[in-house]
């Protein structure tokens, strides 16, 4: 790549600013840098899925394949067979060989028949890396693929891509900070340019997404009344699958409760049986006055307006927030979660950085002011500075009296958000353990 610069909005500044990088054969290069800095425009521009307005690319690998960020924005298929059967061409020979290696090497027998997009962020990410594998790329471009997995998850996908570049494939990984030790080759990107390249830096200079900050205070005394969520006995299956089973869970007003589990425990499950969603087969679920507000994996997923502004106006109107009051709401919230009004309010949300949308999404939770605040999986794709905005987010909510519950495969950052945890383990009932627990497999 030489040179090269990539626009989304001709106002707005390029997403890489005359950026030049090479990518030797059997090269292992991790992409570093915070939300905003250019890393997933850097990998579209490496695949030619993006048009450079300057600048060139001279690519000389057979095969490259990509995983986006988001993997549900490359599936295509109906069923997690044919997704994978897309990846082969019908001519390749052991063709169905192949696919039954990728079947067993990532663990997705048991979800065949499902819709790709009906499955949890690990089966999801899984699924992906799959779909690449059956590429058997030369260029293998990968855009945060540990975000969503937990931690046997992320041993597999490291394995695998450790196996691949073994094979002489070229590895371009991005990352917020913390994968930089397993490259061998590294740039750091700032607004779209390049400030370093060169051996691998410690993952703190390389603005690692470390969860660092005082965690939230431990339980607050609870006001007089019902609690904000209680859930007794509850039970949930997905036709013959038991997801949850027997599972007890009081949150107070003034209290942030998180979720642990591994990938496929439950945890989104609970949360929309929590946010009402879904009715539990079993049990019983009760909520405090006021309102519940559930944010997904992936919140961007829910934008729909042209505009930052009309994004954060939705739900205020509909609370019946006048024009004066909902202008002020929406920038303020920005504020709150470090994004400048006059930089985003009349930008795309499809514009932004993962990061960045992830803001906006805390902004139109900020902004509404639930009694019931429910996350799934917050921190992930978030650098220092967003997981600083989310505890400040929650810490907002309980200080109001508000309730929390936050769902998460990572102890660390539950231990920074959390009152108290509890504990999933898949098709099982849920057992509270102090938020002070060490980090530690369950």
């Amino acid at each position: 790549l030489r040179d090269a610069v990539v626009s989304y909005d001709a106002a707005a500044r390029p997403a890489l600013d005359g950026v030049s990088v090479d990518i030797a054969p059997g090269s292992w290069t991790a992409v570093a840098g915070g939300n905003g800095s250019g890393k997933s425009t850097l990998l579209a521009a490496l695949a030619g899925l993006i048009p450079l307005r300057a600048g060139g690319l001279e690519r000389n690998a057979r095969r490259v394949a990509m995983l986006m960020q988001d993997p549900d924005n490359q599936f295509v298929a109906s069923t997690v067979a044919r997704e994978l059967a897309l990846s082969v061409a019908p001519e390749a020979p052991a063709r169905h060989a192949r696919i039954a290696e990728a079947v067993e090497r990532f663990v997705l027998g048991p979800v065949l028949a499902r819709n790709p997009h009906r499955l949890s962020g690990g089966e999801k990410q899984r699924l992906a890396m799959a779909t690449v594998w059956l590429e058997d790329p030369d260029l293998l471009l990968l855009d945060e693929p540990l975000a969503y997995l937990d931690e046997a998850n992320r041993a597999l996908v490291t394995g695998f891509v450790r196996e691949l570049n073994g094979a002489g494939a070229a590895v371009v990984w991005a990352t917020p900070g913390e994968d930089v030790p397993l490259s061998r080759h590294a740039i750091v990107l700032d607004r779209g340019r390049v400030v370093y390249q060169g051996a691998p830096p410690g993952a703190a200079d390389a603005g690692a997404a470390d969860d660092a900050g005082a965690p939230l205070p431990g339980t607050r005394p609870a006001p007089a009344g019902p609690p904000a969520l209680e859930m007794e006995r509850v039970g949930f299956a997905y036709g013959d699958t038991v997801v949850l089973s027997g599972v007890d869970l009081r949150v107070a007003p003034g209290e942030s409760a998180g979720v642990f589990g591994p990938n496929s425990a439950g945890k989104s499950t609970l949360l929309l049986i929590a946010g009402g969603a879904l009715l539990p087969s079993a049990g019983r679920v009760a909520r405090g006055q006021g309102s519940a507000l559930y944010l997904p994996q992936s919140p961007e997923r829910l934008f729909f307006a042209e505009t930052v502004r009309e994004e954060i106006a939705f739900g205020l109107k509909r609370r019946g927030a006048v024009a004066a009051e909902i202008e002020a709401r929406a920038a303020e919230s920005l504020r709150d979660c470090g994004l400048d009004p006059a930089v985003f309010l009349d930008r795309s949300p499809f514009q932004l950085s993962f990061g960045e949308m992830r803001r906006v999404a805390f902004a139109i939770a900020h902004s509404l002011s639930p009694s019931l605040l429910l996350l799934d999986e917050p921190a992930s794709c978030l650098d220092a500075a967003g997981k600083a905005v989310l505890r400040g987010l929650v810490g907002a909510r309980v200080a109001v009296g508000g309730a929390a519950v936050v769902a998460s495969h990572d102890m660390a950052h539950l231990q920074r958000v959390s009152d108290r945890i509890v504990s999933l383990t898949p098709g099982t009932r849920a057992d509270s353990i102090p938020a002070n627990t060490p980090t530690r497999r369950l």
